[in-house]
C-alpha cells in the first residue's frame, strides 16, 4: 500500500515538473514513442479535432493543446515537428504517440516503436503564413454573359432587386394615379 502510494506521489511530481517545464516553454525529454494505428482515424482526439493519419499531430499525456515539439529519432536523427491534439501513450514508457505522417517522417513505421528526444519549439514559421493564396473564384452569369466574383455578383444582384423593387414601385403608382384619374372623370 505504501508503495503505491509513494509511486503515484513520484509520478504526480514528475506530471507538474514536465506541465511547469511546458508553460516555461522549456519541455525537453527522451523516451519512446510509438504511432497511432490506422483504425484511429476519423475518431475524435481529446482537444474535439478529428485525427487525420496524414496529419502532423500526436498525443502526449501533460503537454498543453497546440504546443508544438521536435522529435529526434535517436537512431537515425530523422526530425519531425508535431502539435499535440491528443492525450496518450498510456503505455509505460512511451513519452509520445504520434499520426502516421509524422512516424513516416521518422523512418519508424517498420519498427513501430522508437527512442527519441521531445523537445518544445515555437510554432514554425512555415505554419505562420499560408503556403499559397486561393484563385479568384467567379461565377458565370448566362444571362448577362458576364463574369463575377462573388462580391460582385451578390452587389449586382442587390442593384437588380432594387431595380425590380423601383419598378414595381412605378407600376404600382401608375396603376393607382390612373384609378383616381378614372373615378375622377366618372369614367366607372
Amino acid at each position: 500500500m505504501l508503495k503505491t502510494i509513494l509511486k503515484a506521489g513520484i509520478i504526480l511530481t514528475l506530471l507538474l515538473v514536465g506541465a511547469i517545464g511546458a508553460i516555461a516553454g522549456n519541455y525537453k525529454t527522451q523516451g519512446k514513442a510509438s504511432y497511432y494505428a490506422d483504425s484511429f482515424h476519423g475518431r475524435l482526439t481529446s482537444n474535439g479535432e478529428i485525427f487525420s493519419q496524414d496529419s502532423l499531430t500526436c498525443a502526449h499525456r501533460t503537454l498543453p493543446f497546440g504546443t508544438y515539439l521536435k522529435v529526434t529519432n535517436k537512431k537515425n536523427n530523422q526530425e519531425v515537428i508535431v502539435r499535440v491534439n491528443d492525450r496518450g501513450p498510456f503505455i509505460d514508457g512511451r513519452v509520445i504517440d504520434l499520426s502516421r505522417a509524422a512516424a513516416e517522417q521518422l523512418g519508424m513505421i517498420h519498427a513501430g516503436v522508437v527512442r527519441v528526444e521531445v523537445v518544445q519549439v515555437e510554432k514554425p514559421a512555415q505554419l505562420l503564413q499560408p503556403e499559397f493564396e486561393l484563385p479568384l473564384f467567379k461565377m458565370y452569369d448566362a444571362l448577362l454573359e458576364k463574369c463575377y466574383t462573388l462580391e460582385e455578383w451578390k452587389h449586382q444582384r442587390e442593384r437588380d432587386r432594387l431595380s425590380l423593387l423601383e419598378t414595381n414601385i412605378k407600376d404600382t403608382l401608375r396603376t393607382y394615379i390612373a384609378a383616381i384619374c378614372i373615378r375622377e372623370r366618372g369614367e366607372d
